[in-house]
């Protein structure tokens, strides 16, 4: 009986010590631990200096929006302006960025653009994006399942 026990208390240890030892990395499920270099002055000065971002990803209720916006540009200014262009269009609007917790959340305020207008939690800032081969910068948000995300090819960080 005492037997039985103490390997019972050995197999509950191990996996306790087994369980310390993974990360939230080692799986495939999001924790919101990708933004570990995220800071508002990092966001803020990455999407002002670098012009002519695109949207790579925007997925809203599980439908696959990006296609939509091909050939959109977006240049964001430090003084929260935003400014689009495809085409021979142009539309101005607002982007603000406030902390809450350990989160930052982005607002976007275009005319016209309701898939993009909302408040989105910054997910990540990447320079180096391993689950492509391109070697774009591209900043992702998120709102529970809905994904935006923009890339920049031109932007050295």
């Amino acid at each position: 009986m005492k037997k039985g026990m103490y390997f019972g208390l050995l197999l509950m240890l191990g996996f306790s010590l087994m369980s310390a030892t993974c990360s939230s990395d080692d799986d495939d499920f999001d924790f919101d631990d990708d933004c570990g270099n995220c800071s508002i002055e990092r966001l803020e000065t990455v999407l002002s200096a670098c012009s002519d971002w695109y949207i790579d990803d925007l997925e809203r209720n599980n439908n696959n929006l990006d296609n939509n916006y091909i050939g959109y540009r977006f240049n964001f200014s430090i003084d929260n302006g935003v400014t689009v262009t495809w085409g021979n269009n142009t539309e101005t609007g607002t982007w603000s960025v406030e902390e809450s917790g350990n989160s930052i959340y982005v607002t976007f305020d275009i005319p016209g653009f309701d898939d993009i207008n909302d408040t989105w939690r910054l997910d990540d800032i990447d320079n180096d994006d391993d689950d492509d081969d391109d070697d774009a910068f591209e900043v992702d948000f998120e709102i529970g399942d809905d994904d935006l995300e923009f890339e920049n090819e031109n932007c050295d960080f």
